[in-house]
């Protein structure tokens, strides 16, 4: 799955690629590649810390909402 918002969210906190990368212990060009599109295979690993470090929850890094995969808790079984 995509880190379709990586760039997006990074760019509105006004951070380099290095910035977010030092904040959450992974490398720039790991970001990099996920922000050209050129892994797909994303371990929350490396999605948690750099979620974190946006300030933002990994639904909103992978843009899961707009996949409408989103449940509301009283669709949840009981």
């Amino acid at each position: 799955m995509q880190m379709k918002r990586l760039r997006e969210h990074r760019e509105a906190r006004g951070l380099s690629r290095e910035a977010l990368a030092r904040e959450a212990g992974v490398s720039a060009a790991l970001i990099q590649a996920h922000e050209q599109g050129r892994n797909h295979d994303t371990h929350v690993s490396v999605a948690a810390p750099l979620a974190r470090a946006l300030g933002i929850t990994m639904e909103e890094l992978f843009a899961i909402e707009d996949m409408g995969l989103r449940v509301k808790a009283e669709q949840v079984p009981a």
